[in-house]
C-alpha cells in the first residue's frame, strides 16, 4: 500500500488582487498604465481595465507634456 499527500493547488491571482500592467507618472503626478516598450508603448487611463481605449495623442492628459517611447509627429 502506497501513501500520498494531498496538497492544495496554487492560489491564482486575478486581476482585481494585482495590478497587471505598472503605472506611469507623469511629473504632474497624473498616472496611466503602461504596456509595452520603447516606441511600441501605450498609455492608458488607471480606471481603464479593459485597456480597450488608450492615450493616443502622446501627451498627458493632465498637463499635456509628451509621454515617453515616442517622438511627438
Amino acid at each position: 500500500m502506497t501513501t500520498s499527500t494531498v496538497v492544495a493547488p496554487p492560489r491564482q491571482t486575478t486581476v482585481s488582487q494585482a495590478n497587471p500592467r505598472p503605472l506611469y507618472r507623469c511629473t504632474c503626478g497624473h498616472a496611466l498604465r503602461v504596456t509595452g516598450t520603447g516606441r511600441h508603448r501605450l498609455y492608458f487611463p488607471p480606471a481603464n481595465t479593459a485597456m480597450d481605449d488608450p492615450v493616443m495623442n502622446r501627451a498627458c492628459p493632465e498637463c499635456g507634456r509628451g509621454l515617453p517611447g515616442k517622438q511627438a509627429p
